[in-house]
């Protein structure tokens, strides 16, 4: 049943892939197209603008993470800085409410089912069988006979995935990204093999301090869905609640009024724009606009455009501040389950998560900016003593460079994440600890003659 699941989602994920990658190659095709064939103003080229798009690899497709619902497109416009948009859960309900069948949902929610539903009645259905009499007659002592049941019933698991990691490492060498995500791949299966054992190690306990299969299945599921759903949601919802994060609508408000007013409400745009354009008559000595060197309008349209962005990453960083501290409020409660620890470090392992959807923020915001001061900048130059309208053509803009996104160094995710790692380790040191007390003081065996 679990390979049939795994089948299911290696077609939704190499469909889904192929589709991304396709769209991407194809969107950024065009624009790149429409963006060399222009024959106008610089600055009209800057209102005329075009589209950034995160890019997809197959690790993104192993654990889709957050990347369904916060976007994937950048809208480069003169005078407005966008936020990413187009996410694909805004017109799908069904990605929204359920998520989509992936290898992360698969290996997170459901192994983990299975594994605790077989190491929980291991035990226990000794205990019924009457065999577990048999075995201690024989000699076995009590630690080993567990031991023996968290090992066998982990190295089947570990079985039954192999056979993804080994088809998820050939698509990756097969992928034009294998030298950066080889390693991510191998830190993403030493991950679920750290989580499997841990529940290896709960399920057993469950069934050693049980004295029916059906009371420790019944525990065993309650486990499940505390640690997988409850917990999870309710942590969310307590980070929201913690620290809100202002709307849209206020934000976008404020980012106007600062650009308006000034950021402390003294320095209007009138008054901005008249002391710069006096510093600049100063600094060259002259006495008129018409006088100086260049085309006023291009710096002038320039100055305005660094004071708004100035203004956007004055009130955004305040949204920043709150969504870091939302993550490390769930980083903090994820030491007390494990399921989301596993979850936030296979998404920040893939590239999903909110640390590498704001590092492309920030990567496309400073090409915007750059991209914008050089065609401002093109404007001031080159714009002085022309007759008519200014315009440049298909030669200065298939001279600009397009857009390279840079993944965050494995060494800098894992330092996000290393709260996780320790979760996972110190949960993994404190059940191994757990079940010796239990077969030190043969506690598993309370039942035995029942």
């Amino acid at each position: 049943m679990i390979w049939l699941l795994f089948i299911a989602a290696t077609v939704c994920t190499l469909l889904n892939y192929n589709t991304s990658h396709k769209q991407r190659l194809a969107a950024n095709t065009l624009f790149r197209q429409q963006w060399e064939h222009q024959q106008r103003n610089p600055h009209d080229a800057a209102h005329f603008g075009t589209y950034l798009f995160k890019p997809v690899n197959i690790l993104n497709v192993f654990d889709t993470g957050i990347n369904d619902y916060t976007g994937n497109t950048y809208r480069i416009e003169a005078h407005i800085q966008h936020e990413i948009s187009n996410s694909e859960a805004e017109n799908n309900d069904t990605a929204m409410r359920f998520g989509n069948l992936t290898f992360a949902l698969i290996l997170q929610l459901l192994i983990p089912l299975f594994l605790l539903f077989n190491t929980s009645t291991s035990i226990t259905s000794e205990k019924e069988s009457g065999t577990l009499k048999m075995l201690l007659a024989q000699g076995l002592s009590s630690l080993k006979i567990i031991w023996a049941k968290v090992w066998a019933n982990y190295l089947v698991i570990v079985v039954i995935i192999f056979p993804l990691f080994l088809l998820m490492t050939i698509a990756v060498l097969c992928s034009e990204d294998s030298a950066l995500l080889l390693t991510r791949l191998l830190w993403i299966f030493i991950t679920f093999l750290l989580y499997y054992l841990l529940i290896a190690l709960a399920g057993t306990i469950i069934s050693a301090i049980s004295n029916h299969s059906g009371k420790a299945l019944l525990a065993a599921l309650c486990f499940w869905i505390f640690m997988s759903i409850i917990f999870p949601k309710v942590i969310t919802g307590m980070a929201d609640r913690s620290y809100p994060l202002m709307s849209r609508a206020v934000f976008s408000d404020l980012v106007e009024q600062g650009y308006r007013k000034g950021l402390n409400g003294k320095n209007p745009y009138n008054v901005r724009g008249e002391r710069y354009i006096n510093a600049l008559l100063k600094k060259y000595q002259v006495d008129s606009v018409s006088a100086l060197p260049f085309n006023i309008e291009g710096l002038t349209l320039q100055f305005n455009e660094d004071y708004r962005t100035m203004a956007f990453n004055h009130y955004f960083r305040e949204v920043e501040h709150t969504f870091n501290q939302q993550q490390r409020f769930l980083s903090l409660w994820g030491i007390f389950d494990p399921f989301l620890s596993t979850k936030r470090l296979s998404m920040a392992l893939a590239g999903s998560d909110y640390h590498h959807h704001e590092s492309f923020f920030k990567q496309a915001q400073v090409y915007r900016n750059n991209l914008i001061r050089q065609l401002n900048m093109q404007l001031a130059m080159h714009g002085k003593n022309v007759k008519g309208e200014y315009t440049v053509g298909p030669k200065y803009f298939s001279q600009l460079k397009d857009f390279k996104y840079r993944v965050l160094p494995l060494n800098q995710v894992l330092q996000l994440r290393k709260i996780a790692l320790l979760s996972l380790t110190g949960w993994i040191l404190t059940l191994v600890l757990l079940l010796q007390f239990i077969a030190s003081r043969a506690l598993a065996f309370n039942y035995a003659s029942v």
